[in-house]
């Protein structure tokens, strides 16, 4: 214990992962020198965790990946700071005591068990919890028990010390809420980091989560704001960057369309066209408070409901489904498949060319997608049902449900909005800066913390295949085979390139 001084702390879990080691020890200096003199302790899971994010069926080989590359890391970082330490937390550590759930607070237990379905979804791009099997149900469990551990077991650290600051990775996952809603619980400022487009673009944010709609909105116009004389030219920058497919903040995911394409399926349409943009949800609908205002519908239904309706008079309807929905479940694209046979569906592998087909569009609905704003640009009306990050951007007819939707539609109500949020949006992405000095994005997959690679030996990547591969056959991935030469690569190189 460290009753008698300042501190601050770091929760070194995910380790045999990168880029959130390097994001984790650079992020993690940041602090450190911010408050120079404040300790800082790194807590390394030691094969504490019965479930994680990185090793959901607890894989002896994953966690040896995990423990070496978190003591490698350490070691790097107490060369560079001298005034930290490592405290390793092994399973005794967190589950000595029995744990029983129903004593917890219950806006606590809700926290807990959104960072599981978050997790379990983000794994299997599922949003419906009922639909798991019995190994993934077991895992589930696991997962949450050791949720619970995580909270008890910092919840009392937090309480004994002094601590200033808890840095952590990302926030929404089953190895995050415990240490949030624990850093809540005792005032402590919870620090979360993470990075976009595999690694080349940091973020951080202070007591609030990445997806919450306070922190787009924010940092959006503090950027705008500060490059404002410059903010049309670097909207126009960024959107023609889109177009050509260039990743700027994100992964290009029109990439395989082609340009200024447009399905015959669709062409072939007689009336004016509805397009209706869909998206996978599941980051969204487990985000906890910042959301729960807002009631996220089920973008399916929403769909059979718009269909169904008086708009089928007056418009034909197009469902756009994103580009990285073609790993969504299986029991979700059974949905789409069975409700192609209602409408127009171009599926995700389908070449249609996003962009063109807003422009084809008479209005655009969206649901969660950021596509919103770029149709706000192209200067189409959008409808947006339900909540969105950008939603106080004022680039769409906000309403609640599906039935609103149509009432504005059909009564001619909505109005192209503002280009203003869309430039604003634009402009933060163009360039949004968040310094970690200590860290650098070499090229996909490659990372340095202090100019140091920190990997695994060659013999331990090959001793986890198998773990891996196992993994990739439980989650039904179908995509093992094509991307063969990338994991080949990544495994020999000990790299993380993605396609």
């Amino acid at each position: 214990m460290y009753p008698k001084e300042k501190i601050n702390i770091s929760f070194l879990n995910l380790a045999a992962q990168s880029p959130s080691l390097e994001l984790n020890l650079a992020f993690s200096e940041k602090i450190h020198i911010e408050n120079k003199k404040n300790k800082h302790l790194f807590f390394m899971c030691d094969a504490a965790l019965k479930s994680c994010s990185v090793n959901v069926f607890n894989k002896k080989s994953i966690c040896k990946i995990c423990r070496y590359k978190a003591e490698k890391g350490f070691n790097e970082f107490k060369k560079r700071n001298k005034n930290s330490d490592l405290i390793k937390v092994n399973r005794s550590d967190l589950f000595s005591l029995n744990i029983n759930h129903d004593e917890f607070d219950v806006n606590v237990q809700k926290e807990l068990l959104l960072g599981v379905h978050s997790t379990i979804g983000s794994q299997l791009r599922l949003d419906d919890m009922s639909l798991l099997d019995g190994r993934w149900r077991k895992v589930k469990d696991r997962m949450l028990d050791s949720s619970y551990a995580l909270f008890t077991y910092f919840n009392h650290f937090l309480s004994k010390n002094n601590v200033n600051n808890f840095i952590i990775f990302n926030g929404r996952l089953s190895c995050a809420r415990p240490l949030i809603e624990s850093s809540k619980k005792n005032k402590v400022n919870y620090n979360l980091f993470d990075a976009g487009v595999n690694g080349k673009v940091p973020m951080y944010s202070t007591n609030e989560m990445f997806h919450s709609i306070e922190f787009e909105k924010r940092n959006s116009f503090i950027t705008y704001l500060k490059y404002f004389r410059e903010s049309r030219n670097l909207a126009a920058k960024y959107f023609s960057y889109k177009r050509k497919k260039i990743p700027i903040n994100d992964v290009a995911y029109t990439k395989n369309q082609i340009d200024n394409h447009i399905d015959d399926s669709v062409r072939n349409l007689s009336k004016p066209i509805i397009s209706v943009f869909v998206s996978s949800d599941d980051e969204y609908r487990f985000i906890g408070s910042d959301w729960s205002k807002y009631k996220i519908l089920d973008q399916i239904e929403s769909i059979k409901e718009l269909i169904s309706s008086k708009l089928s008079d007056k418009f034909d309807f197009v469902i756009k489904m994103h580009p990285n929905q073609k790993s969504i479940h299986k029991s979700t694209m059974n949905k789409y498949k069975l409700l192609s046979n209602d409408v127009t569906v171009l599926f995700p592998e389908n070449f249609t060319d996003s962009y063109a087909l807003i422009e084809y569009s008479e209005l655009v609905i969206n649901f969660c997608s950021s596509i919103a704003v770029e149709a706000n640009y192209l200067r189409k009306p959008v409808v947006q049902i339900g909540p969105s990050k950008f939603i106080k951007f004022s680039i769409a007819n906000f309403v609640e449900s599906t039935q609103d939707a149509i009432e504005l539609i059909f009564n001619n109500k909505y109005k192209v909005m503002p280009v203003r949020g869309s430039i604003i949006s634009f402009t933060y992405y163009m360039k949004s800066s968040f310094a970690l000095p200590a860290y650098k994005f070499i090229e996909d997959g490659v990372y340095s913390y202090g100019d140091v690679f920190l990997k695994t030996p060659l013999y331990m990547r090959l001793i986890a295949v198998p773990a891996k591969l196992f993994v990739h056959i439980v989650k039904g991935d179908r995509q093992i085979l094509s991307n063969f030469s990338l994991y080949f690569k990544n495994l020999i190189f000990g790299i993380t390139k993605v396609k």
